[in-house]
């Protein structure tokens, strides 16, 4: 009975063992179930505030606060003499909120429910509808009110952008608006926008913004974008939770970085006259495909002035304005074949053309401007000399070319020295020195001159013209001939000029630059290009005697309408006939002074329109050739850039005087003061003074002239009519100004006896007073020839 007891208490004892084992299961399972929860828990709170941490503050930031960007200014672009080519100004986009123009009119309708509920006058200003908003903005921003309205449908957008880059006479219009009829939700964001003062000058050199990008899209804009840029500021400011800006809230305001400033070695007024020769010429000539005029320090590589045509306005680069690439899109247009896909894709191509730096993204056949080249190279090696003569039959034949090369001059020039050879710009003769330096050395001579590689000017798009010269091995005795008057081959028209610096410097091959300098905002130099010589071709003692020798050419060669009255010209023509039938590039290679070269241009225009197929003139009676054309157009072209650089002139008997002041004077007194000036004297009259004169004081004619003195009598004071002079010769265009009682001052060709006169300065049939010196402009008709 005990036993029975003890073995039921022993029983209903706990097992501590079991419990224990129970308990420690039930750890287990929960510390395992808690961290299958709280792990996931753990890792999503680490992947959220580590991991992801930036990605969730930019949600934080983007729902708390408004961040707009601040365009940095774009850096200016100056020409040589500090005058702004291209700037940048602050303008602004219009944006819309259309969220907060629906809160804008919420309230307005509570303003009139209040006043009504109170007795008092509703707002004094137009409820501001979406009609309203868009009818007036329409107006002032020139859009369509159907195009607002859809922005302003858009009713969850805080931004919508309706215009770029406004005018500040449009912004004022908008800002006032907004003012006078209390609107919120239209904002003015500041911004900047290119401008270029000059419009079209210098184009292709300073290249364009594209707006849509903010980069510079060609020119030194392309180039130097990095420099110009500068970096972008930014304004952040508080939103509240439906998104409208609090701006006395919180602003934090980070500064943009102006871009750095360039200057350019282009001279803006020696780059208007370059642009309006070769306009002139372009018209004159009735020129197809436009031409280019670069006008370089030799003795540096500065670039002064570097034109081109076609050419646009940088202000509205896709506007095409080319007379010819008008006309072609016009023909286009109106061609029933013509789908909009084509039109589009020549209207592509034409803005391209336009674009294009002909002076270093395309190549030419130099022609004859070879010939400098040349001579040079001929006259080092010794294997010519100024005593060397040279016969022209007019033409030659070449061993391993079956046709005869021609001369330009058909009868030949028979027996001439080499000046005279190079003067007259004799093929022949050069297929002679050619031969006399040798494939080799010629060969040499091109490598050494730089025109079997790049400049490396700092310009975008510079032509390898390696691949369009023979190769050394394969320059055969035909290509050395053909090579040594400047045909068969390629070259840029910066490297032409280029060497040709190089032949007239003293030997020195310059390397081109247009950027001078970069300059910070502070105006601390940054970066200064300093001249740099690539090697020494030729002599000191070489490059004068070109000098000399193609001085010659303008007195009295085939570069003779290139003269001008007073200053010392030397230079070359060239007509390059290429193998398009009926296409010719006419040139002219000048310098001046030619003792001491201050200014080298090179000047060109491609493809004179012949008056019918075949034909060597155009339609106006120009003679297609370099003499008559591009050496023509240079004279007035260097002319003006030697008076404006104030070069001194070297007067002659004929050269321009001022008459001076002898009304009161005796005539004795009289007589000497003009005598002193080289005038001579015709009276009218019997009294002992002098009472009246013409030309009055001060009038500049040419020396030897006669100044009409009047004795005891007034001077007429009736104007008298210009005659026309276009067409005479020097003494007939003379005889009839004298006729007139006016005073002709001759420029150009005038001292040759078949010279006519092609432009007068003021037109037939204007009044002028009497005694007034008219310019008159000749050329000499017999400087003429394909191949000059």
């Amino acid at each position: 009975m005990a036993r029975r007891k003890k073995e039921r208490l022993l029983r209903q004892q706990p097992d501590h063992r079991a419990n224990r084992t129970i308990l420690i299961r039930t750890l287990i399972l929960m510390g395992i179930f808690g961290v299958a929860v709280f792990v996931p828990l753990f890792f999503q709170l680490w992947k959220i505030q580590i991991q992801d941490y930036d990605y969730y503050r930019g949600l934080v930031a983007d729902q708390q606060t408004k961040d707009s960007t601040v365009e940095a200014n774009r850096g200016t672009i100056y020409d040589s003499n500090g005058v702004p080519l291209a700037l940048s100004a602050t303008v602004y986009n219009v944006q819309l909120s259309p969220k907060e123009i629906i809160q804008c009119q919420e309230n307005y309708k509570e303003k009139v429910e209040q006043a009504e509920k109170n007795g008092k006058d509703p707002p004094d200003y137009p409820e501001p509808t979406n009609e309203f908003i868009a009818e007036n903005l329409a107006e002032i921003l020139d859009l369509e009110v159907d195009d607002i309205l859809a922005r302003l449908a858009k009713e969850n957008s805080l931004y919508e952008m309706i215009k770029w880059r406004v005018e500040p006479e449009e912004s004022e219009a908008v800002e006032q608006f907004i003012t006078e009829n209390h609107i919120s939700g239209i904002y003015l964001m500041p911004t900047s926008k290119r401008y270029y003062p000059k419009g079209s000058l210098a184009a292709q050199v300073i290249g364009w913004v594209n707006p849509n990008l903010g980069e510079g899209a060609y020119g030194v804009e392309a180039l130097y974008e990095e420099e110009l840029a500068g970096e972008t500021g930014r304004v952040v400011t508080a939103k509240n939770g439906v998104g409208t800006e609090m701006l006395y809230w919180f602003e934090d305001y980070y500064d943009a970085t102006n871009g750095d400033d360039l200057t350019l070695t282009i001279d803006a007024t020696i780059q208007s006259f370059c642009e309006s020769i070769l306009k002139k010429g372009v018209e004159q000539f009735d020129v197809q495909n436009g031409g280019f005029c670069i006008a370089m320090d030799p003795n540096t590589g500065e670039i002064l002035a570097w034109a081109n045509s076609p050419t646009y306005d940088l202000n509205d680069p896709w506007a095409v304005t080319d007379p010819v690439l008008s006309q072609y899109l016009e023909s286009v247009k109106n061609d029933p074949s013509t789908s909009e896909e084509a039109y589009a894709e020549a209207l592509g191509n034409t803005q391209l053309q336009q674009w294009r730096n002909k002076a270093i993204n395309d190549t030419y056949e130099p022609g004859s401007t070879f010939k400098s080249i040349v001579l040079a190279a001929a006259l080092e090696e010794g294997v010519v000399s100024e005593s060397d003569h040279f016969y022209c039959s007019g033409s030659v034949m070449v061993e391993g070319w079956s046709d005869p090369i021609k001369c330009s001059y058909t009868p030949g020039h028979k027996d001439q020295d080499l000046a005279t050879a190079v003067a007259n710009s004799c093929n022949p003769a050069f297929v002679a020195i050619g031969q006399r330096l040798g494939a080799e050395k010629f060969y040499d001579y091109l490598e050494d001159f730089g025109f079997l590689e790049p400049t490396g000017i700092d310009m975008q798009g510079e032509y390898d013209t390696s691949s369009l010269i023979w190769p050394r091995d394969k320059f055969t005795n035909v290509n050395l001939a053909t090579a040594s008057f400047g045909q068969r081959f390629n070259v840029t028209p910066i490297q032409l000029i280029t060497a040709a610096s190089a032949v007239i410097n003293g030997g020195h091959l310059m390397k081109p630059y247009v950027v001078s300098q970069v300059t910070d905002a502070s105006g601390n130099v940054l970066q200064y290009t300093e001249p740099t010589e690539v090697r020494q071709v030729v002599s000191e003692q070489t490059s004068a005697r070109c000098r000399e020798i193609l001085e010659k050419v303008v007195d009295g060669g085939t570069g003779k309408n290139a003269a001008v009255e007073g200053y010392r010209i030397g230079g070359k023509t060239g007509s390059s006939e290429t193998l398009v039938e009926g296409h010719t590039i006419v040139s002219f290679l000048g310098f001046a002074p030619a003792d001491d070269p201050q200014v080298v241009i090179l000047l060109a225009y491609d493809a004179p329109k012949p008056a019918s197929p075949g034909a060597n003139t155009t339609a106006g009676g120009w003679y297609i050739s370099g003499g008559n054309m591009a050496a023509l157009m240079a004279s007035e072209l260097l002319e003006n850039i030697l008076d404006y650089m104030g070069v001194e002139k070297t007067y002659s008997s004929t050269a321009d005087v001022l008459v001076p002041n002898v009304t009161g004077k005796t005539l004795a007194d009289a007589t000497a003061a003009l005598k002193k000036n080289n005038l001579t004297l015709r009276t009218v009259g019997d009294g002992d003074t002098v009472t009246g004169q013409i030309p009055a004081q001060g009038a500049s004619i040419p020396g030897g002239s006669e100044v009409v003195l009047y004795m005891g009598e007034q001077a007429p004071t009736d104007q008298v009519q210009v005659p026309n002079v276009v067409g005479l010769t020097l003494a007939q265009a003379q005889k009839k100004m004298t006729e007139a009682g006016l005073y002709l001052k001759a420029s150009g060709a005038s001292g040759y006896s078949t010279s006519t006169a092609y432009e007068q300065e003021v037109a037939a049939g204007t009044s002028v007073d009497q005694g007034t010196a008219i310019e008159v402009r000749f050329t000499d008709s017999a400087a003429s020839g394909a191949g000059l």
